[in-house]
């Protein structure tokens, strides 16, 4: 069904750059996002999806500007720790609670914690239950925790749910 609506977004997104005179890029995204917004309002009141067309594409919308939110600080991080004198890091191995996630949702978390820099997934346990994470950061077990838990949240909530 969403395929269907995304091919329908994608042809009022054409007719409307026809419709205009105007076969430009900016026009054609001018159109799907308003055919993106008439869609995702009819959807909701004529198909029995409580979500609708096009809640998914916010929801990875929404986790893609977290995610640059948590790389530019980590960045900003990294930057502070070359270029202040002195050891200002307390690296450490953090064991990664994982059970319940599917293969796929464990390998999307360990690659989106790599991608952070002065984070590294590290291995995943032999069970599969644990992720092993490196931290240039890990004074505060807790607190690192709970970072991850977030990522992991999110990520769950909003790229997979």
């Amino acid at each position: 069904m969403r395929v269907r609506l995304l091919l329908l977004n994608i042809l009022l997104a054409v007719l409307w750059m026809f419709m205009w005179n105007a076969i430009d890029i900016f026009t054609l995204l001018f159109g799907f996002a308003l055919g993106y917004l008439l869609l995702g309002v009819i959807s909701r009141v004529t198909v029995q999806d409580k979500d609708g067309y096009g809640v998914k594409g916010w929801r990875l919308f929404s986790f893609a500007f977290y995610f640059m939110r948590i790389l530019v600080i980590a960045n900003l991080q990294v930057a502070r720790e070359i270029v202040t004198p002195g050891f200002g890091m307390s690296p450490g191995i953090l064991r990664y609670d994982v059970s319940g996630m599917t293969e796929l949702q464990i390998t999307s978390l360990a690659n989106a914690i790599t991608l952070t820099p002065g984070t590294l997934s590290v291995d995943v346990s032999d069970e599969g239950d644990a992720l092993f994470v490196h931290c240039m950061y890990a004074s505060d077990r807790d607190a690192t925790i709970r970072e991850l838990d977030e990522l992991r949240d999110r990520l769950m909530k909003e790229v997979f749910g």
